[in-house]
């Protein structure tokens, strides 16, 4: 079931809400012209495969999408640009999940970006076994990186 609640009409001060620095994920900018109906879309590793037009009334309602997962993925649900949903896990045949060499990568600099931001206020008694975790998360993003198939 998903439901999402627009009013008939847009807001008054609708210029302020659509302001993307401040309220970049809001439902009113999902909102398609000057209808209560929004996008719902089917995310798979991170890309939208199907999508459906669901009326933002806040009745609850059935939605329905049609996909082949052939791999072990994350997926999930998302009204762009409003929410997104938290990850379903699939497995398919026993495999880990592998979205995609990029996917790793991007996760594996986050890593080392946090370091660089965080490490200089750890302290220095904490900073070995610091160190040896981000390690760790380094060397796990390198080896999902080389099991991806997809980049």
């Amino acid at each position: 079931m998903v439901a999402a609640r627009l009013e008939l009409e847009p807001p008054a001060n609708l210029d302020a809400i659509k302001h993307p620095q401040r309220n970049g994920w809001h439902l009113e900018n999902a909102r398609i012209g000057s209808t209560r109906t929004v996008s719902v879309e089917l995310i798979v590793n991170g890309i939208a495969v199907d999508k459906v037009a669901l009326v933002a009334d806040g009745e609850p309602r059935k939605i329905k999408f049609k996909t082949q997962v052939e791999r072990s993925s994350w997926v999930a649900l998302r009204i762009l640009p409003s929410s997104h949903t938290h990850p379903v896990f699939v497995m398919v045949s026993g495999k880990p999940i592998r979205a995609s060499k990029r996917s790793a990568r991007w996760c594996r600099t986050c890593v080392d970006r946090v370091w660089e931001v965080k490490s200089p206020f750890i302290r220095e008694s904490e900073r070995p076994v610091a160190s040896e975790a981000f390690e760790h998360a380094r060397n796990i993003y390198d080896q999902i990186t080389s099991e991806s198939e997809v980049d």
